[in-house]
């Protein structure tokens, strides 16, 4: 049995992110993907899918008043930054909500959830009411930091540091340095690793390089085709940029 799906978020890092995610399920087929509340509606309506990753903050509305407006209800994931809608997003009957930035193991978990409700669609009130308390109890609290910190090594000190302060991270054979304004320090994750866990922000422009976008100053042509990502640090640094990246970068920044 294969499972149709639509993508429905503004950030198209984010739609990338979640392609990519549902690529390493040969089961499931992504019938399309909008970027607004009326796009979802029309998209929603034309393809009848069996499951919708929905977006909650959207222009033109919000995931709500999509499945409001829509004719044909299709299952739901919720997926969105703020932990504060998750009771009405289950109000709706929604199948998990997945808060960004979610790792590739939960989404598998809320994927699997789909894949068996839409096998046997009736489910237990009890099921549901434990899986409520499941991701009541794995949002973050009303007084915790809004945003993923990253731990990183610099000597004998542990940080934590806030991905914004990152200028890029960098990989050195095995081995991955952030670099900020301090200076550089050891994270124990793959770039691959925070690519997945920051991709709303961060952009890999090279196997070595995965640079925050935001500070990004300049983009300069290189040798053969290939550019240089000149960053906003002090140093004005220049990294490569790879042909083929610079061509999903010019999706995101068009240039």
């Amino acid at each position: 049995m294969s499972v149709r799906a639509v993508i429905v978020d503004d950030e198209k890092p984010a739609r990338d992110r979640l392609r990519r995610l549902l690529e390493e399920h040969d089961d499931v087929v992504l019938v399309g993907e909008a970027g607004s509340a009326g796009a979802a509606v029309e998209l929603i309506d034309r393809e009848r899918p069996d499951l919708a990753f929905l977006d909650v903050q959207i222009p033109e509305g919000n995931g709500f008043d999509v499945l409001r407006r829509v004719r044909h209800v299709p299952h739901v994931i919720f997926t969105t930054a703020f932990d504060r809608y998750a009771v009405e997003a289950f109000e709706v009957k929604s199948l998990d909500y997945l808060l960004k930035p979610f790792s590739k193991q939960r989404f598998a978990t809320a994927l699997e959830r789909a894949r068996r409700t839409i096998e046997k669609p009736a489910e237990p009130s009890g099921a549901v009411l434990r899986l409520l308390e499941e991701i009541r109890a794995g949002l973050p609290r009303a007084d915790a930091p809004a945003t993923v910190r990253v731990p990183a090594r610099r000597g004998s000190k542990i940080l934590l540091l806030d991905p914004g302060a990152v200028l890029w991270f960098e990989a050195d054979e095995t081995i991955v340095h952030a670099r900020t304004e301090e200076g550089r320090s050891i994270v124990d994750r793959t770039l691959g690793e925070l690519e997945d866990m920051l991709s709303a922000t961060f952009f890999r422009i090279h196997r070595r390089y995965l640079v925050n976008l935001s500070r990004i100053g300049e983009i300069l042509p290189g040798d053969a085709g290939t550019y240089l990502v000149v960053m906003r640090d002090a140093a004005r640094t220049a990294l490569p940029l790879s042909r083929r990246q610079a061509q999903r970068l010019r999706e995101l920044i068009p240039w």
